[in-house]
């Protein structure tokens, strides 16, 4: 059954040149995408660490697609005034992109902090 409407991308996949990578999120620790936010919308999330956005707060200012260095925010096309990056997923666990990766490609590892 396909979901209506259907969900926003939240990774790009780039092709081009014989290889293909994805374009996600990178969680980073020092996020320009936070530090740029306006409202406080887009945060760290205390208990994972991720990078999340606040819809409610998002006011389509679109300054956290300009700082993000890896172009992993885009503008939700379901809703105008807010914006989509990847999650992690973390209201399942696995991420959806590692889960249905048909090569296996794709991998979760947590980051140590020590090295």
């Amino acid at each position: 059954m396909k979901e209506n409407p259907k969900p926003v991308a939240r990774l790009v996949v780039e092709n081009g040149c014989g290889f293909n990578f994805a374009l996600n999120c990178r969680h980073c620790t020092d996020a320009k995408c936070v530090k740029s936010c306006i409202t406080g919308a887009m945060y760290r999330d205390p208990e994972t660490g991720y990078i999340v956005n606040n819809p409610e707060k998002c006011i389509g200012c679109w300054t956290c697609v300009l700082a993000c260095p890896f172009g992993a925010i885009m503008r939700d096309t379901s809703d105008k005034k807010v914006v989509a990056k990847c999650d992690l997923c973390a209201e399942v666990g696995t991420p959806a992109c590692v889960a249905n990766c048909p090569n296996r490609a794709l991998i979760m590892v947590e980051e140590d902090d020590e090295q």
